[in-house]
């Protein structure tokens, strides 16, 4: 006779089971926003995608020696947190890829390299460097509050094992109001 009652060892684990994924899916999901939450907006040394708006300033775009139709740029965004980052924008006009690397350094973050990437024809990419807060403004005795003190950087790009610098727009520093 087949009996009715329910083995006291798996009695109840169907639902254990469920609620042990339930807690272990959650938690990864936490995890996971917390990290992405965490990591600084620059994405080096990674080439993205490029879209500027009004936190952005650039210098005007050089044609790379290397290569005709190569050109690049050197840009600094700052966003409403006091917080900048200078950026690297290469496009590529010519009519074949080309190999790109970079370096971007600033005054107010950590440098930032740029791994090697072929660019395609026709194609736009950013390597953004680090993100870090602008410093305050100096002033105070024996420093004159003129408000010239500007932070920026510097990219370096390499086209097939060619490399060109240029400097970045400066960004002002953060003036602290006392009192």
């Amino acid at each position: 006779m087949r009996s009715t009652r329910p083995d006291p060892v798996t009695k109840g684990a169907p639902s254990v089971q469920k609620t042990g994924i339930r807690i272990l899916t959650t938690a990864a999901a936490v995890a996971g926003s917390v990290l992405l939450a965490a990591a600084p907006a620059g994405a080096a040394p990674y080439w993205q995608t490029v879209s500027t708006n009004s936190n952005w300033s650039c210098a005007a775009t050089v044609v790379h020696t290397a290569r005709a139709g190569v050109g690049f740029q050197a840009c600094i965004v700052r966003n409403a947190n006091d917080d900048a980052q200078v950026v690297l924008v290469v496009v590529n006009n010519s009519s074949s890829a080309v190999t790109v690397s970079g370096t971007v350094t600033s005054e107010f973050a950590a440098e930032a390299s740029c791994s090697t990437y072929s660019l395609a024809a026709g194609e736009r990419r950013g390597c953004f460097g680090t993100t870090a807060h602008v410093p305050d403004c100096e002033y105070g005795a024996g420093v004159p509050d003129d408000g010239a003190q500007t932070y920026g950087g510097t990219v370096r790009l390499t086209v097939n094992g060619v490399a060109n610098s240029m400097n970045s727009p400066k960004t002002d520093c953060i003036q602290v109001l006392e009192g």
